[in-house]
């Protein structure tokens, strides 16, 4: 295809009228065309319309061929055209998980905290569930961005003299369902 444009190139300058020179071809016909009688002057104007519209021509037919030349650079098979998808796939990465705790786990009000494994408490970005709990326990669902995800639950009581209770969860791709039973 380079070989192609490479070649037609110098017959497009020869049509165009090549340079500075063919811009005073034009003049000399208008000088031609002035002098002639006025049944002359018309074939001669119809050639001046006619050269006028072929530079324009040009310019199209080589868009045309450098739009062509882009597309061959950039064959089928690469880049987004080259994913293939079933069409059962969703492109969700969102995974559901209910996280349940169960009664009694906790005597007195407590605070339940669920973020990502080693995330500060602080951070809300890396926190997922963040609630009360008391004797008659809790279940929620959560959403988490993607099933990579290891989380830790913490469970701090309101007296300080008593210590947090921490779990870990982790995706298990056995489990249709995601849960996450704290005990």
């Amino acid at each position: 295809m380079n070989k192609l444009i490479v070649i037609l190139i110098p017959f497009m300058l020869t049509a165009c009228g090549g340079g500075s020179e063919g811009q005073s071809q034009p003049a000399s016909s208008t000088a031609q065309v002035n002098t002639s009688s006025t049944t002359e002057a018309q074939p001669n104007e119809v050639a001046l319309q006619a050269s006028a519209t072929e530079p324009q021509q040009d310019n199209a037919q080589e868009q045309a061929l450098n739009e062509q030349s882009v597309e061959e650079q950039a064959p089928a098979g690469e880049g987004m055209e080259a994913v293939i998808v079933d069409e059962s796939f969703d492109f969700q990465t969102d995974v559901p998980l209910t996280v349940s705790v169960a009664p009694n786990v906790v005597n007195s009000r407590a605070y339940l905290n669920v973020c990502k494994q080693g995330a500060t408490l602080i951070n809300d970005d890396n926190c997922f569930l963040r609630a009360p709990l008391d004797s008659t326990g809790l279940t929620v669902q959560i959403e988490l961005p993607h099933s990579e995800q290891k989380l830790t639950a913490e469970i701090w009581y309101y007296s300080t003299g008593v210590e947090p209770l921490v779990y870990s969860w982790e995706f298990d791709t056995r489990q249709q369902q995601q849960a996450w039973p704290i005990n």
